[in-house]
């Protein structure tokens, strides 16, 4: 299993189980509202990229903050699916 696809089924593992709780104010402002937008947009190609730059970042912003992305990831996963993105 390939890094990003152990890092997108913990992702849904998260999801599922109501553990994500993305701590925004560790990230840009807007980028919440941004992901909602593409969500909404059913734009799951830039979405996916925001999944990507979340993996690709991930010990950037653990060694920033002190955790890295799998919140993140488990949140744009799950705007993912309501999208429609894995039908």
């Amino acid at each position: 299993m390939t890094r990003l696809a152990s890092l997108a089924l913990i992702a849904g593992l998260l999801v599922g189980c109501g553990a994500a709780s993305v701590p925004w104010s560790d990230y840009a402002p807007g980028l919440q509202s941004s992901i909602d937008r593409l969500a909404t947009s059913r734009d799951c190609v830039a979405l996916q990229e925001q999944f990507d730059v979340s993996d690709a970042n991930d010990d950037a912003t653990r060694a920033r903050t002190g955790h890295g992305n799998a919140d993140l990831m488990a949140y744009i996963d799950a705007k993912m699916r309501s999208a429609g993105c894995y039908d």
